[in-house]
């Protein structure tokens, strides 16, 4: 498993560079009936978020390394960890945790197809901000220890909510607490994020007990290209 880490700093892997339209040319060779099927289903999630998706030669690997992770192939994604993914606006971010949770969800249905064990909560970092405004850690509850069941979270949009923020007077900063309780939670449960905020700028926004961390949490994926909004 390729470590993301070097020298202290925090290394992306790969980039995704453009849009999509179809997913018939994905290149994943199927040993066998099992495997057939995972792709097929990752497919279909394609589809499902991003009826537009195509795989092109310039976004085929970053895709393909991403499937392989979802399936738990992946020789360069640590699958025991999430995705931090970083870029421009509109380069696509949101709808790979989208297409990720969607296969995630399909995956794991019954064999009638009316029950689910898979799939995660998708939360905007300023909602989880205002959660805190409104309830307190209450608010947080099921981005956190959720009862003592703590379960897979994706955060988007991270570093655009407002910090810190208050709750009748405690004054918090919402993120940092929410990286700070996951990273002790990260063997129970997968941390998912998008942000347009490059990997230097983390320790000033949440710190460095927090920019130290993030490579024991994610895989931290760059996510160029111009914007398809």
């Amino acid at each position: 498993m390729e470590n993301n880490k070097k020298n202290g700093s925090i290394q992306p892997i790969g980039s995704l560079l453009g849009c999509v339209r179809s997913t018939s040319d994905v290149q994943i060779a199927p040993d066998h009936q099992e495997q057939k099927k995972q792709a097929d289903l990752f497919k279909a999630a394609c589809v499902k978020e991003c009826p537009s998706f195509e795989i092109s030669d310039i976004n085929r690997s970053i895709m393909n390394e991403i499937y392989l992770y979802a399936v738990g192939r992946s020789t360069k994604l640590d699958s025991s960890k999430g995705l931090w993914l970083h870029g421009p606006i509109g380069t696509g971010k949101s709808t790979i945790i989208q297409i990720l949770r969607t296969y995630d969800f399909l995956s794991k249905l019954d064999d009638v197809g009316w029950f689910s064990t898979g799939g995660f909560s998708i939360v905007s970092a300023s909602l989880a901000a205002n959660m805190y405004v409104s309830k307190g850690l209450d608010g947080l509850n099921k981005m956190t220890y959720n009862d003592a069941k703590p379960v897979t979270v994706a955060f988007d949009e991270v570093g655009r909510e407002p910090y810190p923020v208050k709750h009748f007077g405690t004054e918090m900063n919402v993120m940092q607490f929410i990286f700070q309780t996951r990273y002790e939670l990260r063997y129970k449960c997968l941390t998912h994020v998008t942000t347009n905020m490059k990997p230097e700028k983390i320790a000033d926004v949440y710190g460095d007990y927090i920019a130290d961390r993030v490579n024991e949490m994610f895989n931290v994926i760059k996510i160029d290209g111009e914007s398809r909004r």
